[in-house]
Order: structure tokens, then C-alpha cells, then sequence
């Protein structure tokens, strides 16, 4: 009996919808453009902090990208900052106990890859890593494997390139074995992997070589102590979440003993490490991300997106059931109750509602697939140029998440009933007499 009444009451709802295609269709207008608002503030989010390949383990990872020196001779009222040197990593976080792995990445350069005695020249990013890159990132790869220890170690010249890129230098990817030359240096090519998406700005490349195959990876610079260099990628990985405080802790300790022996100098990080969420609102090398802060800008952004359609919205529903105060006193009279009433208006709201979600959601597909050059940028102080030859390309892991997708529609729903309560209260109370004595001009 009662999934009949429910049928029935989905029923009524939708030949009332279709009754008023105008209302019907601003309801619908008005709760897309708030959900679609907020769904592309929460796909960029979703994107930049998941796990989606290959940086599948964002959510156990810390980030390290720059450190800051001071003189102790405080009449010099200065500090410097830049990438990390290979003599501060080994001393700061080569020798940390806690993380069940380290990685070390120089700064990722664009450079003319050719094939050897060819003289026709593409432009790719290649990042410089280590052996332990390929523990910590999930590439799927298509051939052959990654560089080995033995590589990295003796500095070898071999690499590891995308599908792409084998496909427009060789026309295949069985090119296991090859050679090509990278900044006019031949290297062998032990894997190929499937493209990275930019939107993966991380770990986005054409190339993959050991860092070691760079004569400057440990050279020290003789100022600052030899603790600025290229290094501008520190990755911690640990066993679990749960264990970010005691690698922090430990980090630290190695900080404050090198500043206790330093005659000369204090190193701050600044907060660091950093959190995937904390390292993508790190806009600064020298000052921290105020996380409270911005999670309160996007908390308030939020509720505007979705406050500002549902204050629409209220005029709106009390507009309309002024309009029904008729039906409701005739569905009154006949022995309609003030609880099946409001079964019926939370049934059509419902509707509306999800009709509205859905619309939303594909808006903000459509807006991100044509804005997908610049929406990344969006939250950040400087945006940053596309390299050459580089697509935004997106997967649907990337692009949908049901929990996400729920969450915003609950709550844009809460926010459209609360809209429609107040004037559905008030007609209800109305007495019979009052509702079908109504008349319009």
C-alpha cells in the first residue's frame, strides 16, 4: 500500500511538472546553474588531490619543493630560497627512518628529442628522477620496464618515454631497446608508458631519465652552504596516513640538529612537508598555505553557489502556491490530508530537484571540457603556460565522483525544500474556506 501511494504521488508530481513547463523550467534553470557551480569547484578538487593514475598514492605522499636560508648574523635582514641540493637531501630526508620510501626529482626542463642522425627536432618535458619514482607512481607500462637501480646508479643513459612520443618518433611502441637523442645526448629506452595527462601536472612528461645522467646533480653551490640546488621534488611516501605526524617529527629533528651545528646559517621549510591539498595551495616558496583560511573561502563559496538560487527560488515557490490554494482547498475538502499535501509538494521538489542535479552535473561537463586550457588555473596566483605539444585530457575517474555528486545534491536539495517550506506551511494552514474562496486576475 504504501509504494503504491509513493508511485502515485511520483505520478501526480510528474503531470503537475508537465502542467507547468514554465516554473518547472526555471526551477530545473535555477538548481543546474548552483550545482553546476559548485560540481566544477569540486571536480578541479577532485582532481588535483585523488588518487588517479599514475600518482595513485597522493593521499600517503608528503611534498617537499623548496628551502629557505637565513644568515645567524641578524643585522642581515635577508633569506634566500630555492630548490633543495643534493647535499641537503641526503642529510634531511635520504636518511629518514620512517617513510616507506624517498624520491628525489630535479627540476623538469622542455628539451629537442630527435632520432639519432635525424634532423627533425620535437620539443618534450623531461623529468629527471630516480629508481624509486617507479615505486612510488603506478605508470602502466605498455613495454619493457623501468630504468633500473643499476642505471641510476652508474648514471647510465637510459629512459623511459610515453606511448606518444614512441608512436611519432618510431610509428610503434615496440621500441624496447632503441636509441634516441634527448638535448642532443643518446639514450637506450628501457620502457614505454601509457600518456600522463597535464591535468597530472606532477608527474605530465614525454621523458623519464635517472637524474644521475646530469653532471650537476650533487655539485654544491659554494654559498649557502651548498644547501640550494636543483632539487625540486621531494617526495616522502609513507606506509599510511596515520604516520605524516612522526615523519614531520623526525624531519624537523634533522632541521633543528643542522641548525644547532651551523655557525653561519638557520634552514626553515616553512611548514613543510606538505600534504597534496597543502602542496597544491603552497603559492609561495617562503610562506605556507593558510589551510583554515582557504577552506573557509571555499566553504563560503560554496553556500553562495547554492544560497543564491535557492532565495530565488522561495519567491518563486510561494508565488506558485498561492496559485494552488484552490487545489489545495478542494483536496481538502475531499479528505486530502495536511501530511499527503506535503508528501506531494516534497515529492514534486524531489524531482525538480534531481532533475536539476543532473542538468547541473552535465554543465559542468560541458563548461570544463571547453574551458579545459585554463580551468586548472583556476585558485591559483599565477597561471601557469601550457608547454608545447601538451593535452588537457580527461578520464572519467578524473571527471566523476559519486560521493561528490551525492554530497552536492543532498545538500542543493535541503537548500531547495527549506525554500519551499515556508510557503507550503502557510498554505496548508489555511483553512478550506480560505483556499476555495481564492480568486486571480
Amino acid at each position: 500500500m504504501h509504494d503504491k501511494m509513493i508511485k502515485q504521488y511520483f505520478k501526480q508530481a510528474w503531470y503537475l511538472i508537465k502542467q507547468n513547463k514554465l516554473f518547472s523550467g526555471i526551477y530545473i534553470a535555477g538548481t543546474a546553474l548552483g550545482i553546476s557551480m559548485v560540481m566544477v569547484m569540486a571536480i578541479i578538487n577532485h582532481m588535483k588531490t585523488a588518487n588517479l593514475y599514475p600518482e595513485t598514492n597522493r593521499d600517503r605522499t608528503l611534498y617537499l619543493k623548496t628551502i629557505i636560508i637565513t644568515p645567524k648574523d641578524t643585522t642581515l635582514k635577508w633569506h634566500s630560497s630555492g630548490g633543495f641540493s643534493y647535499k641537503s637531501c641526503n642529510m634531511f630526508f635520504l636518511s629518514l627512518k620512517t617513510p616507506k620510501l624517498v624520491s628525489l626529482e630535479m627540476d623538469p626542463v622542455s628539451k629537442f628529442v630527435s632520432l639519432p642522425n635525424d634532423s627533425y627536432l620535437n620539443r618534450v618535458q623531461v623529468r629527471y628522477v630516480d629508481n624509486h619514482y617507479w615505486d612510488l607512481f603506478s605508470f602502466q607500462f605498455l613495454f619493457g620496464k623501468p630504468f633500473t637501480e643499476v642505471d641510476f646508479r652508474s648514471g647510465l643513459p637510459a629512459a623511459v618515454i610515453s606511448e606518444s612520443l614512441a608512436k611519432k618518433l618510431y610509428g610503434t611502441i615496440d621500441v624496447i631497446g632503441k636509441y634516441f637523442e634527448c638535448g642532443f645526448k643518446e639514450f637506450r629506452i628501457a620502457g614505454v608508458v601509457r600518456d600522463v595527462s597535464y591535468v597530472l601536472s606532477g608527474t605530465y612528461a614525454q621523458v623519464w631519465v635517472p637524474y644521475t645522467t646530469t653532471k650537476s646533480y650533487n655539485e654544491e653551490d659554494n654559498y649557502h652552504d651548498g644547501m640550494i640546488g636543483s632539487m625540486r621534488n621531494i617526495y616522502l611516501l609513507a606506509h599510511s596516513a596515520d604516520d605524516f605526524d612522526n615523519i614531520r617529527t623526525e624531519v624537523n629533528e634533522n632541521i633543528r640538529r643542522y641548525n644547532a651545528q651551523s655557525a653561519e646559517w638557520n634552514i626553515d621549510l616553512a611548514g613543510q612537508p606538505d600534504t597534496k591539498r597543502e602542496e597544491i595551495n603552497r603559492f609561495w616558496s617562503n610562506v605556507g598555505p593558510d589551510m583554515h583560511k582557504i577552506m573557509l573561502r571555499n566553504l563560503l563559496l560554496v553556500l553562495l553557489f547554492l544560497l543564491v538560487p535557492a532565495i530565488n527560488l522561495s519567491g518563486l515557490n510561494s508565488t506558485r502556491m498561492e496559485q494552488r490554494m484552490s487545489e489545495m482547498g478542494v483536496r481538502k475538502a475531499f479528505g486530502a490530508s495536511r501530511k499527503k499535501l506535503f508528501n506531494q509538494i516534497f515529492t514534486e521538489n524531489l524531482l525538480l530537484t534531481f532533475a536539476g542535479g543532473i542538468t547541473g552535473l552535465l554543465l559542468s561537463y560541458l563548461f570544463i571540457s571547453v574551458s579545459r586550457n585554463w580551468i586548472l588555473d583556476l585558485g591559483k596566483q599565477i597561471a601557469e603556460t601550457l608547454p608545447e605539444g601538451a593535452t588537457v585530457d580527461f578520464s572519467m575517474s578524473m571527471l566523476f565522483n559519486f560521493k561528490i555528486f551525492l554530497v552536492v545534491l543532498l545538500v542543493c536539495f535541503a537548500m531547495n525544500l527549506l525554500s519551499a517550506l515556508i510557503p507550503v506551511f502557510r498554505s496548508l494552514r489555511k483553512n478550506i474556506t480560505d483556499s476555495l474562496h481564492i480568486r486571480y486576475t
